[in-house]
């Protein structure tokens, strides 16, 4: 499969589509420094590593343009073969065979002069993954916004994210995600994303319209393994309930549960998951978030890693546990009462700061 450098080389592109644009030495530095890392890394790398941020919503992430005016192939779609890895832009390995392993879909919606393209889907039984492009008739800036969410049908809860790039005048390509609660292993989902209206803050301006999809999404093939081994210390326990293992990645289901004497010290408790294998590889993931309890002390989580090595026999699961504080620059609580929104007062508590510990690694055989 051919990423989007190899893509580009492979192009015969007339030198008069390339547009001449000012700069500021600030900006040519970051470019050749970015491509000056791209190829002393390309032999090393097996894949493109970052932790992407999917507890909550993230809108207007923008990959840097370089001022080329990309030619359109048929169906309209920019000449970018692979956008899920376009958009990880080099820093994760966790998109590098999605599009494999994905549904085309070329399913557009047109309207007020923009259309908007759903590429390609996948659902890889925790998380929908969907590709999209923008076709419009004016500028929509450098980071237009989409607010509207995925909507999947009886998910109790969703957790995504959101971003969109710049690739020429009037084009854009974008990912959205969302990760379900509670659909109890569905080999289907049914799911809408309706949008109303794209924003562009440079502008401070909104454009309406109607882009409304519905579609079916068929879950990929997966392997389930059950576990119950666990890890405890100053009061954290995880516990690694289930690992479910498809062709582009794998899933990691864990439960965290907090003792009455952090909670009472403590606001609040982070829990996440590293993994390596037994054969030296180290996986990049993305949460998923979670459900459990109103002060979110004792959680069921899950996160998404990059392909499993099919040789690997042992998976080695290190927990890292963050007790923080909460205070008036990073916390606010608000009652719903007849009257209004009514700001609750914080709960002091005796811990302060951070404080950051590991557990002992949990290690699970695989079942082959």
């Amino acid at each position: 499969m051919k990423d989007i450098y190899e893509l580009l080389n492979d192009m015969d592109i007339d030198e008069n589509v390339f547009e001449e644009m000012e700069v500021h030495e600030f900006e040519k530095a970051k470019v050749k420094r970015t491509l000056k890392q791209l190829i002393n890394k390309k032999k090393k790398m097996k894949g493109w590593k970052k932790n992407l941020v999917v507890a909550s919503v993230i809108f207007g992430f923008s990959v840097t343009t370089f001022g080329v005016t990309f030619p359109a192939y048929a169906g309209g779609i920019p000449v970018i073969g692979d956008i899920f890895r376009f958009l990880d832009n080099g820093r994760t390995g966790l998109y590098d065979n999605y599009k494999e392993y994905s549904s085309e879909i070329n399913m557009a919606r047109e309207s007020n002069g923009i259309k908007v393209t759903i590429n390609d889907a996948v659902f890889d039984g925790e998380t929908v993954s969907l590709t999209y492009s923008i076709e419009s008739n004016q500028d929509l800036g450098d980071n237009p916004i989409i607010l509207e969410h995925l909507d999947i049908k009886e998910s109790k809860g969703l957790a995504g994210s959101s971003k969109i790039s710049k690739v020429g005048e009037y084009n854009y390509v974008g990912l959205i995600t969302a990760s379900t609660f509670n659909l109890n292993d569905e080999d289907t989902v049914n799911l809408k994303w309706n949008i109303n209206s794209i924003t562009i803050p440079e502008k401070q301006t909104e454009i309406k319209g109607n882009w409304n999809f519905a579609l079916s999404l068929k879950a990929a093939e997966h392997k389930d393994q059950l576990s119950d081994h666990s890890a405890e210390k100053h009061g954290v326990k995880v516990t690694i309930g289930k690992i479910s293992v498809t062709p582009m990645s794998f899933i990691v289901y864990f439960n965290q549960v907090i003792s009455e004497k952090v909670r009472n010290k403590w606001h609040g408790v982070d829990v996440d998951v590293e993994i390596k294998d037994d054969l030296g590889n180290r996986y990049s993931g993305a949460g998923n978030g979670g459900s459990g309890d109103s002060e979110g002390y004792n959680m069921s989580l899950s996160k998404t890693f990059e392909k499993l090595d099919q040789n690997a026999t042992k998976l080695i699961i290190t927990p890292h546990i963050t007790l923080y504080e909460y205070t008036s620059d990073n916390y606010g609580s608000v009652e719903i009462t007849k009257d209004g929104p009514k700001e609750l007062p914080l709960i002091e508590k005796p811990g302060k700061g951070k404080e950051k510990f590991v557990l002992d690694d949990i290690i699970l055989e695989l079942k082959k």
